[in-house]
């Protein structure tokens, strides 16, 4: 684990919208070594997870915000204040059918020394496992498709929210469900009642994007712009440890402002405002230390985005007939993939 994770007390709450009503144990989970490192591994898993949001309580009528305040108050109601959280999401469930049956792990934990609340939706898997069926014949075997086993211990939670007991601010994993006829993330919206920061992931989406349209737009999709555009990102990242936008706007457009003032402008319409972004060094290792060409021909080429420009390493040629060859020099080995 990357983070110290202590789970002092756990409960499991049943809610199978098939059945009409929750199953609220009236029991906490015994800690065992297997159990513990099983919801360590959920929730360490989620807190490495790029697609990971902080978040606020924005309404302090929430209920949820209210249950988080009695259980610090009096951590000895655990099991009445987790039933209450865990019945006002059975009834958002039951109103909107898209939303996944789960068992709802609550539990008390200390994150790297603080005090949290983890709510952990397991959304069901289907998949199949054997049955035996005992008759006066005797045992007879057979293979039975099961449609609420619990995710592997390998898996990541798709749905998570964490609330530091010390000052309530949240962490949140989440999916958009169908609600009322649109896409929505209904924990954030619905049941935690919050407003959320973008993900690592999503302010990248939002930087390819918003480049890939301008460079669509008025450079035709010239892939020497698109390297140069990762160039400025590793730059930036490499001599400041972030991604700082204007910088990257002044060395890709430098001789073009209207340009420029206008990839800026379309970060912030697409939500992006933020002039210096934080990402995990992994991120940027994985999206923009390498580079990705496909050729009208179909061949498709990865090469580390040091090389670019490097004549030694890979060469475009442009031809007299208007066509491009590509050159790799230098190679040593040559291994199948």
């Amino acid at each position: 684990m990357n983070n110290e994770i202590n789970v002092k007390r756990a409960v499991l709450h049943v809610l199978d919208t098939n059945s009409g009503m929750p199953v609220l144990s009236r029991g906490e989970l015994e800690i065992t070594g297997e159990l513990s490192d099983y919801l360590g591994n959920l929730i360490d898993r989620m807190l490495d997870d790029p697609n990971l949001k902080n978040a606020v309580f924005s309404d302090e009528d929430s209920s949820i915000l209210r249950l988080c305040k009695l259980l610090n108050d009096n951590e000895e109601d655990f099991l009445s204040i987790t039933a209450d959280a865990a019945n006002k999401l059975f009834s958002l469930m039951q109103r909107h059918i898209d939303i996944p049956s789960a068992d709802l792990v609550c539990c008390l934990l200390e994150i790297n020394g603080a005090r949290h609340l983890g709510i952990i939706k397991l959304n069901y898997k289907a998949g199949f496992t054997h049955w035996v069926n005992n008759s006066k014949e005797g045992s007879v075997n057979t293979i039975i498709r099961h449609r609420t086993l619990l995710p592997q211990e390998g898996q990541k939670p798709e749905e998570c929210a964490l609330v530091n007991l010390s000052d309530f601010g949240l962490k949140l994993l989440e999916k958009q469900y169908d609600i009322n006829g649109e896409k929505e993330f209904y924990l954030a919206k619905y049941y935690l009642q919050c407003g959320c920061q973008l993900s690592d992931n999503a302010k990248l989406k939002i930087l390819d994007k918003v480049t890939r349209s301008i460079n669509k737009k008025y450079f035709d999709e010239d892939f020497e712009k698109a390297i140069k555009v990762k160039k400025a990102v590793t730059d930036s990242f490499d001599e400041t440890s972030s991604i700082q936008i204007d910088r990257i706007a002044d060395q890709v457009f430098e001789k073009d402002i209207s340009i420029r003032h206008e990839y800026v402008d379309e970060m912030e319409k697409a939500g992006l405002s933020e002039k210096e972004i934080i990402i995990p060094d992994r991120l940027i290792e994985k999206k923009f230390k390498t580079h990705k060409i496909k050729t009208d021909t179909g061949i498709e080429i990865d090469f580390p985005l040091e090389y670019a420009g490097n004549r030694e390493k890979i060469e475009f040629v442009n031809n007299s007939d208007g066509t491009i060859s590509i050159i790799i020099k230098n190679i040593g080995k040559i291994t199948n993939r």
